[in-house]
């Protein structure tokens, strides 16, 4: 069982991902034999995955993920996953059963890097002689740093993610080979691909990486460089794929998503993709995942209004309603932007649902700035918020900012914004009451006769249906919230058939 662990939500991209059920892992029924190199390192003799000689008892080796941050991450683990599984690793949720251990980090905050450190620390003592394979923004930017801690194997850079397997069957063998991977190109694509996406009811797709702007705070431009796109093909071919596997939804991920398409040599928009995705059989949802304000434009939200297969919900980050603090956050919107915006998309999307990212203690803020903000969540009535403190990064502008803002004031502000939060969730949840909404279950308790998941609009639903399956569609009558869940039935075992 794989670990995705929560993190603060990325200030540039996806949003993390939402808990889910976690599936038992896939096994592979073949393994691979190894042969050694000149050099004393093991290199395949097929696709390889067992080091043991033919005299000794066979073992299929195993290996272990964890996962902080944000959907994209989530989406870079599993292509991973299925380099070892074609390798002939099996999947273990135990370190202590593990033979490798892979992480993939974030480090859109100080305590991110901090529970990376941990993590590896962890798996190190618990089986001193597995190996370590570190990867994600962490790596990326603390590369030396991170070879410094006791029990690392090998470091391998976001744009090496592709080739992970290959450079850890070359290099994280032996310890006297090479402990890290030559970069490759920054503006390269990285070609992963997916065909499953272990423990999720639906699966997220990268279709970009990389970011065009330059928010005073974040790290994660610096992490993953500028912005590149998948080919239009290549996301149509990975979503049928998926489709195959059973999935009825897919999430369109990326760091920019907005920017998709901007340098493809034949100029593809993320609305082409809203055009071409829905024309594949038995894919029911498509839905986007954080979006920065300025990407959302009339094009995009007229592709959303007019396809009901998109979901009608965006993540549109807000990070402070102060138009001062904006400005000193390199952000590219001011307050009135942003409300206007939002407006237009409850003008002209049935039931548009939106979630956003609040920062509190950005340097400098006042708490007349916290009011604005506050103000701002009260017009635009998130059913979401993720709430998080500023965190100084290395190597960025703000890091240098002085009038840091008390630490028992962050405290303070964080905890009217969550109470803001609850308040407006409910607001969000009374208007579904007494409708109908399908619901993508995700998670069913059969000893307690309940199943979660989510409708298209991203609220979190809790209904009762005999015989519920996690990654099937059900017509739920909302009747009663309780805490940030609406309750509600199953009025029929068939699908797609909601009055929202």
């Amino acid at each position: 069982m794989a670990e995705v662990i929560a993190t603060a939500p990325s200030l540039r991209g996806s949003e993390p991902g939402e808990d889910e059920a976690i599936s038992e892992p896939r096994l592979l029924r073949h393994c691979f034999g190894t042969q050694p190199r000149n050099d004393g390192c093991v290199m395949s003799s097929s696709l390889p995955g067992s080091l043991l000689r033919s005299d000794e008892p066979f073992r299929r080796k195993t290996v272990k993920f964890s996962t902080l941050g944000c959907r994209l991450n989530q989406y870079e683990t599993q292509a991973i996953r299925e380099q070892f599984l074609r390798g002939g690793y099996e999947e273990t949720g135990d370190a202590q059963d593990a033979d490798v251990f892979v992480l993939n980090t974030c480090s859109v905050t100080s305590e991110s890097d901090r529970q990376s450190r941990y993590l590896i620390r962890r798996f190190h003592r618990s089986k001193p002689e597995g190996k370590v394979v570190v990867t994600g923004c962490y790596a990326e930017r603390n590369r030396e740093e991170i070879e410094a801690i006791p029990g690392v194997t090998l470091t391998v850079l976001n744009r090496e993610k592709s080739e992970l397997y290959d450079l850890f069957e070359r290099h994280g063998r032996d310890p006297s080979c090479l402990r890290r991977a030559e970069p490759a190109p920054r503006r390269r694509f990285a070609p992963l691909q997916i065909s499953h996406f272990e423990g999720r009811s639906r699966a997220y797709v990268k279709v970009q990486d990389g970011c065009n702007h330059a928010c005073s705070f974040c790290k994660v431009v610096l992490a993953r460089g500028p912005s590149r796109s998948r080919p239009v093909e290549k996301v149509v071919e990975e979503a049928r794929r998926l489709v195959d596997d059973g999935y009825l939804e897919v999430v369109l991920t990326g760091i920019q998503l907005g920017a998709y398409g901007y340098d493809l040599r034949k100029r593809q928009m993320l609305v082409d993709l809203l055009g071409l995705l829905p024309q594949i059989p038995g894919l029911e949802r498509i839905r986007l995942s954080s979006i920065e304000p300025t990407d959302v434009t009339d094009e995009l939200i007229s592709s959303m209004a007019s396809n009901p297969k998109v979901c009608p919900h965006l993540h549109i980050p807000l990070q402070s309603g102060a138009d001062q603090v904006l400005e000193r956050m390199n952000r590219r919107y001011r307050r009135s932007a942003y409300t206007d915006l939002i407006h237009q998309l409850r003008g002209s999307i049935n039931n548009f649902v939106l979630t956003t990212d609040v920062m509190i203690g950005f340097p400098g803020e006042t708490s007349e700035d916290f009011e604005q903000t506050v103000e701002v969540l009260e017009e635009t009535e998130p059913y979401k918020l993720h709430i998080f403190p500023f965190s100084p990064r290395e190597g960025t502008r703000a890091a240098r900012f002085q009038n840091t803002v008390a630490s028992d004031e962050v405290r303070g502000r964080r905890h009217l914004a969550y109470q803001l939060e609850k308040k407006l969730r409910r607001r969000v949840q009374e208007r579904f009451l007494g409708h109908t909404v399908d619901v993508l279950a995700e998670e069913t308790r059969r000893g307690q006769g309940w199943t979660t998941g989510r409708s298209r609009h991203y609220l979190k639903v809790r209904f009762s249906v005999p015989g519920a399956q996690p990654g099937l569609c059900y017509p739920v009558r909302m009747t009663q919230i309780e805490g940030d869940e609406l309750l509600g039935y199953a009025v029929a075992d068939s699908v797609f058939q909601s009055d929202t």
